[in-house]
């Protein structure tokens, strides 16, 4: 059966998310979007009236695809230890699946330090709660090193993550490690090895 056609929102949004994941938010021109999606610019500013608009629609998407995710892969293990592995692995699939989100969401991350002072919303912050609290639990339970604050957790699991999968390429030249040479792998003995280093071993 075949896919339903995208609507004109739809492709504008995918648009967007090229721009502002190549370029910024700041350095994203709503000419340049308008002219990727077939439109002029009144057509553009039908669906979204300013940039801001546009960028938190795009935003939201993220968001709503992450928790869409989580809620398939993560909610959906047996046991709090598998929940805790599919939350990392998840982190994995997803840089895999839409690499754009993931530049998107980096740079995001990186850029947003002045603009989140005035944000009156913050698509990504229910996934980041729904993150915490999972591994709060596992805190609890003594799956994940309890001397560190969930919320330092959260930070060396996402940004170890992120990190390498920015710096492979150029570790690569640099290391003869041989997972450096297939993202796929190396990205599995990240998400693996990032486990242990918050896991408590043998002294709980």
């Amino acid at each position: 059966m075949p896919s339903k056609p995208k609507s004109r929102k739809e492709i504008i949004l995918d648009r967007a998310e090229e721009h502002f994941a190549d370029h910024g938010f700041q350095g994203a021109s709503l000419s340049a979007i308008a002219r990727d999606s077939d439109v002029g610019n009144p057509g553009l500013l039908h669906h979204f009236p300013s940039k801001e608009v546009l960028y938190r629609a795009v935003l939201e998407k993220q968001a709503d695809e992450l928790m869409a995710r989580m809620q398939r892969r993560v909610d959906a293990a047996a046991s709090l230890q598998e929940r805790l592995r599919a939350f990392v692995e998840l982190q994995v699939e997803w840089m895999h699946a839409r690499p754009t989100g993931f530049r998107l969401i980096t740079r995001e991350l990186l850029d947003n330090s002045e603009r989140i002072e005035l944000a009156q919303a913050r698509p990504l912050e229910g996934f980041l709660q729904d993150s915490l609290a999972l591994l709060a639990d596992a805190q609890a339970a003594g799956l994940v090193r309890r001397e560190i604050p969930a919320v330092v957790v959260l930070t060396i699991i996402l940004g170890t993550l992120n990190y390498a999968k920015i710096v492979r390429p150029t570790f690569g030249k640099a290391f003869a490690e041989p997972a450096l040479k297939s993202d796929t792998r190396w990205m599995k003995a990240i998400a693996r090895d990032v486990l242990r280093v918050v896991s408590p071993g043998d002294g709980g």
